[in-house]
């Protein structure tokens, strides 16, 4: 799976909550994944906020084999998912 690793930004580790919704920064990962939609931005920070979003990552291997791993709310990995 290489040596790839999520980066640490401006708003923190990569995948984390404040950088989705860009703590530091202002600019809201959420926000422009939905295209502007307030609303549903506001919605997924609210379940991000109460743990109803599980963060998932997915590693594809040179033989295009896939693991997925579970994310805390830093963006570090917890385990293999599901």
């Amino acid at each position: 799976f290489g040596s790839s690793q999520l980066g640490k930004t401006k708003d923190g580790r990569q995948m984390s909550n404040d950088w989705l919704n860009g703590s530091e920064t202002g600019k809201s990962r959420i926000l422009k994944a939905v295209d502007g939609d307030e609303v549903l931005a506001e919605k997924i920070a609210n379940a991000l906020e109460d743990s109803e979003v599980e963060r998932v990552l997915s590693k594809v291997d040179s033989s295009g084999n896939v693991k997925t791993y579970r994310l805390d709310e830093e963006g570090n990995n917890i385990g293999e998912w599901p």
